[in-house]
């Protein structure tokens, strides 16, 4: 199927999705830091530390969001 015959949708779903959020262990291999040092400064046990987005007992960071607390650093 050529590009001109490709059904709707169909790119997107061959495209690679964009990282929406980073889990705790991805954020401390981008700072190159511990797990354990990451926890530390979550938002929830540190004031103005990196905020986070909850799911349950899930922790997840926006790219974003850490990249924003990293300049205000």
């Amino acid at each position: 199927m050529s590009k001109k015959e490709e059904k709707p949708g169909e790119s997107a779903r061959q495209a690679p999705l964009q990282q929406l959020l980073l889990t705790v262990p991805e954020v401390a291999r981008a700072l190159r830091l511990s797990p354990a040092k990451i926890y530390t400064m979550l938002e929830d046990r540190c004031p103005g530390g990196i905020p986070i987005k909850r799911f349950g007992k899930s922790v997840r960071v926006s790219p974003s969001d850490l990249r924003r607390w990293l300049d205000q650093q």
